[in-house]
């Protein structure tokens, strides 16, 4: 077993320990807080194990300039910072609009960031560019509007809206500088190191993430009977309404 293969196999017994996480916060959910749409959080660890135990395998490893990059991190982050973001902007109270821009805009980052790893020169500098500059609106937006739209909630509601968006929004900080300091940016880590890197990231920043909810999970129990958002803001029944 290589020491990649290895980190990999690491990182899908991390996101399963995410996955029992989010069921265990199922079974304990009553229906007093079923308003907390837990049934998304699945996405979160379950679709990163199976990436992960995917990449183990060297299952669509493609190689670019040189180096061998695991086409699944992508597929991986398509599927599950959509439902990061989005569940931080749901717990806020946000409407479905900005719910969805949220999600475009994260969306956005990780297809520029795709385009990045597999163009070269200055059209991977300028993808990397843009890919980074919707990750600074992101953090706008998770900060700005949503900010606004988390003071119509529960004070319980708020708190754990907080905690996801900074455990998303700085956490992610790390993202890009990683990759600039990687093999297809400055050179200044190898891909092993950045793998590894990666996957420990990878893991912190989805497993805690659930475990977060399940801690707070009663939030939305002192909102299950409440109308929330203002005349521009209205809440959505779900993360994905």
């Amino acid at each position: 077993m290589t020491p990649t293969t290895a980190a990999y196999a690491i990182g899908t017994v991390g996101m399963l320990v995410g996955v029992g996480i989010v069921f265990r916060l199922r079974a304990v959910t009553d229906a007093s807080s079923r308003a907390g749409a837990f049934g998304y959080l699945f996405v979160i660890p379950g679709a990163a194990a199976v990436m992960y135990a995917l990449m183990a395998a060297d299952v669509a490893t493609i190689v670019v300039d040189g180096v061998r990059v695991p086409a699944l991190r992508y597929v991986d982050w398509l599927l599950t910072t959509p439902v990061l973001v989005g569940y931080v902007a749901y717990t806020a109270g946000a409407s479905r609009r900005t719910t969805l821009a949220v999600v475009v805009v994260d969306v956005l980052m990780i297809g520029f960031g795709v385009a990045a790893v597999l163009t070269g020169g200055l059209v991977r500098l300028g993808a990397f560019a843009v890919s980074s500059a919707c990750y600074l609106g992101l953090l706008w937006v998770l900060y700005g509007r949503l900010s606004v739209v988390a003071a119509t909630v529960s004070p319980e509601r708020r708190r754990l809206y907080e905690l996801l968006r900074n455990h998303v929004g700085l956490l992610w900080l790390v993202y890009p500088v990683m990759w600039a300091a990687g093999p297809l940016g400055v050179g200044l880590v190898s891909m092993l190191s950045l793998s590894i890197m990666i996957t420990y990231v990878d893991v912190v920043a989805k497993v805690p993430y659930v475990y977060f909810v399940y801690q707070h999970r009663h939030a939305f129990a002192a909102n299950a009977a409440d109308t929330h958002g203002t005349a521009t803001d209205s809440v959505a029944s779900t993360p994905a309404d």
